[in-house]
């Protein structure tokens, strides 16, 4: 195990959460089109961070350095001592990001089109998970106790449905449409998170009983954020200060990633342990 390719992917991850927070800000404050210009911000480096130049240029300048962090990661996996899959996940994630600035660009220069930004917040999900998928597989598996296969079935299939229910967050947050779907959806992943979990504490591998754990508090928290940016958008009533709603909306989307980095862990933890039996 190559310790350092290790700790740089752990960092990498969460680099990456934090850049999906601010890129969540720049829609939650509808800062898209602060900045009219790409790659530069008013032909700068360095714009006057006032009004939503703030939230854009920010999230441009984090997503520079997520890249290089990035590439730094792909660097790194190419050491023989760095475990194959979690060389193919920094290497994946390379590319989604390469792919993510252009669609990004694309986004501005196109003036946000819903397609474009749809895709674009999908793939920063995406992203997300390949680096974190990156640092797990860093880590040399063990064997567990019976029990993995059906974990690994409802995990994949909990993750799966968590990032349709992002997707269609998405769009929401880029058409206002879509909501009734949304809402719908999450009953999925309260029934594959209730299997994924019960599978989990009752296969006794105790290496499973943290992320079922972390998506146990994972998905309830969803659950609170989701129904306060829902009273948010309909109820009037509610008295936040403009940047305050815009925190609480953005959390929500944070959460998502959240629940899909639970799921992933429980399922790539549930394969090693088949992979070593």
């Amino acid at each position: 195990m190559n310790i350092r390719f290790g700790a740089w992917a752990k960092a990498t991850a969460g680099a990456a959460f934090f850049l999906l927070f601010a890129g969540g800000m720049v829609t939650s404050t509808g800062s898209g089109l602060s900045v009219p210009d790409w790659p530069l911000s008013f032909g700068t480096l360095n714009p006057p961070l006032i009004g939503g130049i703030f939230f854009e240029h920010g999230h441009r300048m984090i997503a520079g350095g997520v890249a290089l962090m990035t590439f730094t990661l792909a660097f790194l996996a190419g050491r023989p001592d760095v475990p194959s899959q979690a060389r193919t996940a920094a290497w994946l994630a390379t590319g989604g990001i390469l792919l993510q600035a252009l669609l990004g660009g694309l986004t501005v220069l196109f003036q946000l089109p819903p397609a474009v930004s749809i895709s674009h917040a999908c793939l920063g999900q995406g992203v997300f998970c390949l680096l974190f998928a990156a640092a797990v597989l860093a880590v040399p598996g063990n064997v567990f106790g019976p029990g993995y296969s059906r974990v690994f079935r409802f995990s994949t299939l909990g993750f799966a449905a968590a990032y349709l229910q992002l997707a269609l967050g998405a769009l929401v947050r880029h058409t206002g449409s879509g909501l009734s779907w949304h809402i719908l959806w999450a009953s999925s992943l309260i029934v594959l998170t209730t299997l994924a979990v019960f599978t989990a504490w009752r296969s006794e591998a105790a290496v499973l009983r943290g992320p079922a754990l972390l998506l146990t508090l994972a998905v309830p928290l969803q659950l609170c954020l989701g129904l306060l940016a829902l009273r948010l958008r309909v109820d009037s009533t509610v008295i936040l200060g403009f940047r305050e709603a815009a925190l609480w909306r953005t959390a929500h989307l944070s959460g998502g990633a959240l629940v899909l980095a639970a799921f992933l862990l429980l399922a790539l933890k549930s394969r090693r342990t088949a992979e070593a039996l």
